[in-house]
């Protein structure tokens, strides 16, 4: 999804071989002022979610969203650490700085 000067929201459409094209639309320096989500879904583990790539790209969120993981002990709560072990290694190659780990309840 990229959301345009507009604010319209324009979905697209993709398999995990297409990520060298999503990549190039996320990055297109028309694109850069706007958000852009990337749905992800891990499938050995059956869940995933959404990535919030901020305006500049210097900031992601990313939103549990698809089967989420939560913790079996209290499954109130999402397993935070599993999604940051999966996340965390793949984003660095592209940057990631740091990160900041949230529950929110709602």
């Amino acid at each position: 999804m990229l959301n345009d000067a507009d604010d319209m929201h324009d979905w697209y459409d993709s398999a995990p071989d297409g990520i060298g094209e999503v990549v190039t639309l996320l990055d297109a320096p028309d694109n850069l002022p706007y958000a852009v989500a990337l749905d992800v879904y891990h499938q050995e583990a059956g869940t995933g979610g959404m990535l919030l790539f901020l305006p500049g790209r210097t900031d992601v969120s990313f939103v549990p969203s698809i089967e989420r993981r939560r913790i079996p002990a209290a499954p109130e709560f999402t397993d935070l650490a599993w999604y940051l072990h999966s996340l965390v290694p793949a984003l660095v190659p592209a940057g990631l700085e740091g990160y900041k780990a949230t529950e929110v309840r709602y």
